[in-house]
């Protein structure tokens, strides 16, 4: 699931790119998933030069990109990961699973081919003693667990996370926490429009990263939607200069 403009920024920008797959809730919980890219960073950063031959990559300069839940896996990349990345890029992400957007319902995203019936057949989906997978298929019930999410207002109880353990939940609320701490060079993209993850996730951490006084550029996208990243002609120079001037 990697979007044609950054397939084609491997060939721009001369960096390899790895996409990795990570465990999906409610199966396990955020902190199994954070496992999962730690897990990632370390096989990238002890193994791959073993695969992939010496001097093919260099496996010391790193950037963490994703969007939406991958947006929020990147931010705690930023987090937890050491030593740190050099840079991260998160496109529409989630940023708290406790604030207002994911704690009252909403509609179905634009766009969305999901209905009141496909939400009434989630229940297999919902069991966490049900198989652990990786992949959601068009083709499966399950891929409508994001519509199911947003109108039950649930995302935080699916990640695991008690919203009532004030203590345990703070951990999750990225913006609380980056003011806290140093944090990577950030470049931040988001639609002023979207549906499924509202904008105002990326403004309280763009804010808090600026107040931690860490660099940090924000693309706040006039009339864009989820996903609109993902279309053949998009182009964003910006992002990548910014992410190439780090790693370089």
């Amino acid at each position: 699931m990697i979007a044609p403009h950054m397939k084609k920024a491997v060939q721009t920008y001369g960096f390899a790119c790895i996409s990795a797959d990570y465990r999906l809730a409610p199966q396990v919980g955020v902190d199994d998933v954070l496992s999962d890219v730690l897990d990632c960073v370390e096989f990238i950063r002890t193994h791959l030069s073993d695969r992939l031959g010496q001097g093919v990559v260099d496996a010391s300069r790193l950037a963490v990109s994703g969007s939406s839940a991958g947006g929020y896996l990147a931010l705690l990349a930023g987090l937890h990961l050491q030593p740190k990345p050099q840079v991260i890029a998160p496109i529409y992400p989630i940023t708290d699973p406790l604030g207002t957007f994911f704690t009252k319902s909403q509609p179905f995203p634009i766009g969305s081919d999901s209905s009141e019936e496909d939400l009434a057949r989630m229940g297999p989906f919902l069991d966490t003693k049900s198989p652990v997978v990786a992949n959601s298929s068009k083709t499966s019930s399950r891929h409508h667990m994001y519509a199911y999410m947003l109108k039950t207002a649930s995302l935080a109880h699916l990640w695991g996370i008690v919203p009532g353990d004030e203590l345990a939940a703070a951990r999750w609320r990225i913006s609380r926490v980056i003011e806290m701490g140093d944090f990577p060079p950030t470049y931040l993209v988001h639609g002023m429009s979207d549906t499924a993850v509202g904008v105002e996730q990326a403004d309280e951490v763009a804010g808090a990263i600026l107040g931690g006084g860490n660099p940090v550029v924000y693309e706040r996208v006039d009339g864009e939607d989820h996903g609109f990243d993902e279309a053949e002609d998009y182009e964003n120079a910006a992002f990548y200069e910014f992410i190439m001037r780090y790693l370089d």
